[in-house]
């Protein structure tokens, strides 16, 4: 017996040993991600026990990673990076090369695709007005009278130059449809926000947060809304500067849920937000399924540096290199209808400071430096790319089921990811503040709204709804 696999199976059994001894009371008090991790090196003692070659385990620093393969070991410093060649800095190069490299990657995932699927088109706009800006685009492109055929709208979560007091100027968002013909214009969508500082959902100390789209779901299923009457579930992503100029603080970007959209056809019945605080099940309602995927973990491999584009050629080609790609291969492999579909979106879920990758250096935070990027309004601007996660809600089916384990085989397979690690969904109600953290918070509040950035909290809010 080797050295290496001796070694391992006296750690496997130092774990074993530990896991025994570990109490249900114990094993409570472990988090999403130590569970996950704890479950993941009992699944690596399984399979060496098993008789693996330890060759085939894998490197035990990418446990519990998301990224494996060439991207996991270089990020994890298991390999070294591939020699970047000469990026392409002019836009028609670069552009010629993504089609490129795009079509390549959609060759390859080919064969698990759906057999019976919808086409997916993305429709991007900019806003100045938010919400009220989507609904117009919904009624005059004729998809707020064929909610049969949207799969959701989301707010792009990127940053494009800044606005006044630390704000944004202009935000865009993007529809997702599988239209492939021009529609009449339609009357206007019914909207209802649902604001993330209320107390909507009944929630005791240690039971699970709800994700933004359980309660949304909640509310719709109490008024007998389906999905073939919803546009969109879309969680309402604020993005902020915050620190760094007057002052010696450091300078963030933080990017912040402060609530849901819902968006529903004009003939749907209205949502009425009546009888807070909701009851809801530790989950969505019966028959639906809510899949999250990690997204940010591939941009740190094919997007290091926020404001500039991503390198091209690409030092990960097998990766997607958009966050919208991302959501279109999952919709194309699992087959989703949009006729069922409530949210189709890549977003953030708790605060998420966009600042940490605005360099080559990780030691160095900078807010500037890239060059005027297109917009959806025609108009080249300053942008950083944001998007931490990939949420997709939809009526569930056997055929759904499958497509799911279709698309797990082909993240495994071509991507060498597990994009459902880390996530970190719907952790446990904490304690209420103590009254001095509760005075703290109001003193921290005054000082958020004297800077003009009243709402957002930097070092992030309690759950949401609850």
């Amino acid at each position: 017996m080797g050295l290496l696999r001796r070694t391992l199976e006296s750690g496997f059994g130092k774990l074993e040993g530990l896991a025994e001894r570990i109490t249900a009371g114990e094993d409570a008090k472990l988090s999403p991600a130590e569970r996950e991790r704890v479950a993941e090196w009992e699944a690596r003692a399984a399979a060496a026990r098993a008789g693996t070659p330890v060759e085939e385990l894998g490197d035990a620093r990418l446990v519990g990673s998301v990224l494996h393969g060439p991207a996991g070991e270089a990020l994890h410093g298991i390999a070294d990076a591939p020699q970047p060649g000469a990026a392409l800095e002019d836009p028609a190069a670069w552009e010629e090369q993504r089609r490129a490299e795009h079509a390549a990657r959609d060759e390859r995932r080919a064969p698990y695709l759906a057999a019976t699927r919808a086409p997916v088109h993305c429709l991007r706009i900019a806003t100045r007005r938010g919400i009220e800006d989507v609904v117009a685009e919904l009624a005059a492109s004729g998809l707020a009278g064929r909610p049969d055929l949207v799969y959701g709208a989301y707010r792009v979560p990127d940053r494009i130059t800044a606005g006044v007091l630390g704000g944004e100027a202009v935000v865009e968002w993007e529809i997702v449809h599988a239209a492939e013909a021009p529609l009449a214009p339609a009357g206007p969508a019914r909207a209802l926000h649902l604001d993330a500082r209320d107390p909507l959902v009944a929630r005791a100390v240690g039971e699970p947060a709800p994700l933004d789209e359980d309660v949304a779901l909640g509310l719709l299923d109490r008024a007998g809304i389906g999905p073939e009457q919803t546009l969109a579930v879309a969680r309402d992503v604020g993005i902020r500067h915050h620190g760094g100029d007057s002052d010696a603080s450091t300078p963030r970007v933080v990017a912040s849920v402060r609530g849901v959209h819902v968006l529903v056809a004009g003939g749907a019945p209205a949502p009425a937000l009546d009888g807070t605080p909701w009851t809801l099940p530790a989950g969505p309602p019966a028959g639906v399924c809510i899949d999250v995927l990690q997204w940010d973990a591939i941009a740190q491999a094919v997007h290091p540096v926020r404001q500039h584009r991503a390198p091209l050629p690409s030092p990960y080609p097998y990766l997607p290199l958009t966050p919208r790609e991302l959501l279109q291969a999952y919709l194309e492999i699992v087959g989703v209808a949009p006729a069922d579909t409530y949210a189709a979106q890549v977003t953030h879920d708790r605060p998420f400071d966009l600042m940490g990758r605005t360099s080559a250096s990780a030691h160095v935070r900078r807010t500037g430096g890239g060059p005027d990027l297109p917009c959806a309004d025609g108009t080249p601007r300053k942008r950083m790319a944001g998007g931490h996660h990939i949420v997709v809600a939809y009526r569930d089916a056997p055929a759904y089921v499958d497509g799911r384990a279709r698309f797990e085989d082909y993240a495994t397979a071509e991507l060498h990811a597990h994009l459902r690690r880390g996530l970190g969904l719907r952790l446990p109600v904490p304690k209420p503040a103590s009254r001095l953290a509760r005075v703290a918070d109001q003193v921290a509040d005054a000082v958020w709204l004297l800077s003009g950035e009243a709402g957002f909290e930097p070092d992030g809010p309690g759950p949401r709804y609850c």
